[in-house]
């Protein structure tokens, strides 16, 4: 058993982190001691129900939990991680903490102060390439000295690290190209980010899928985020050919907090109220959601730090028997889809591309054996179960 403090910048109320990092700690708890730091923002902790359900997974999982308020401003991020250092000192010397466990750059920040003040063993759970995701996204410039000191930063952590956990094969193998680890040998793991395939499940599909059939309709399905580097309007773009093909389809749209931007894009089109479905659910209920969905989609920036990035929503579609149709350059995305043929990859978003397209994703999602090499690639490459044996495995190696 290692006595372990997790950090994650992301809020474990927030559906993220409740299924990247809660989910994977109830279940790692049964073998180490855990303390979690977390930062959650002021409108999650208002809602009570949540905190209060949170807490109590928390507590009947043995999970230490202690929880920052996060602030914003660039002062805001100061005192986040002063606070964050103080608490994890105490953390460290109280409990005599062995490993220092890091989800991303800021957390990773407090962990290398204990690597450095303490010798604690470090694990750098990178989760992509962030500076320059700040650059792609267009939050910063490359020139800017926010970014010169993320990646400053970023060299200590790679350096500094006991083991490097990274999302993706394509993401390791750019990191080793940089020219400060050229002549330094780094320990890496390539850990997903995981699906809890007992919740995604393919087994209630079914009955959806063949009453859809039986109507001769097709319900095209996205989930998640629509702004910074992924392309909604290219999405749009595609539903519009796949409605030129088969008129009575529409489109489920599962988003959080984006419903103002989705309409006013959607008055770029000539979409019907009946052609589109746009819902909020939580997170537990977004499998209930895709059990009416025939296929799913998005389209991601290829950006350079799009190669180390792994869309959680991916996992979902697939572990749920979904063919999904996406774009080349996503990180390991290309390799994982031709396994089994469980997708359609497009090159471009020119409007033949597109259309043809449309046409292949119409006849896969009819392909007798596609549920099964949907759900066979989520096994293979999601699973949230193979993820905590290699986070055990890891552990115990430190």
């Amino acid at each position: 058993m290692k006595r372990v403090l997790y950090i994650t910048y992301d809020g474990i109320l927030e559906p993220l982190g409740e299924s990247q990092v809660l989910n994977y700690l109830e279940i790692l708890s049964d073998n180490h001691q855990i303390h979690l730091l977390s930062f959650e923002k002021k409108e999650d902790i208002k809602n009570i129900n949540k905190l209060n359900n949170i807490k109590k997974r928390c507590s009947s999982s043995k999970i230490q939990w202690f929880y920052i308020t996060y602030r914003k401003s660039i002062l805001g991020t100061f005192y986040n991680i002063l606070t964050g250092v103080i608490y994890s000192i105490f953390v460290k010397i109280r409990h005599k903490k062995e490993i220092v466990h890091t989800r991303s750059y800021l957390s990773s920040l407090i962990g290398l102060v204990l690597k450095v003040l303490f010798g604690t063993k470090f694990l750098f759970d990178m989760r992509g390439l962030w500076a320059d995701e700040k650059v792609d996204s267009g939050v910063w410039l490359r020139k800017s000295a926010l970014f010169k000191v993320s990646k400053k930063l970023e060299k200590f952590f790679l350096i500094k690290a006991d083991k490097v956990i990274s999302l993706t094969e394509s993401g390791i193998k750019e990191i080793k190209t940089f020219n400060y680890l050229k002549n330094k040998k780094i320990d890496f793991e390539v850990i997903r980010t995981c699906t809890n395939l007992s919740l995604f499940n393919p087994s209630a599909k079914k009955e959806e899928i063949n009453n859809l059939m039986k109507d001769k309709f097709f319900r095209l399905g996205y989930v998640g985020s629509v702004s910074l580097w992924y392309m909604f309007e290219e999405v749009l773009d595609f539903f519009k050919a796949v409605k030129e093909i088969k008129p009575l389809s529409t489109m489920h749209i599962v988003n959080k907090g984006e419903h103002c931007f989705i309409r006013q894009t959607l008055k770029k089109y000539s979409f019907t109220n009946e052609d589109i479905i746009l819902e909020t659910v939580n997170h537990s209920q977004v499998a209930d959601s895709m059990k009416k969905m025939d296929a799913g989609i998005f389209f991601i920036k290829p950006y350079y730090s799009k190669i180390a990035s792994a869309p959680t929503k991916l996992g979902e579609f697939l572990a749920m028997g979904i063919p999904c149709v996406t774009n080349k350059g996503i990180g390991d995305t290309s390799k994982i889809i031709e396994y089994k043929k469980s997708g359609i990859l497009l090159d471009d978003f020119k409007r033949d591309s597109l259309f043809r397209g449309a046409e292949q994703l119409l006849i896969l999602k009819d392909e007798e054996n596609i549920l099964n090499r949907c759900r066979l690639t989520a096994e293979k490459y999601f699973s949230l179960e193979e993820g905590i044996k290699k986070y055990n495995k890891v552990y115990e190696s430190l």
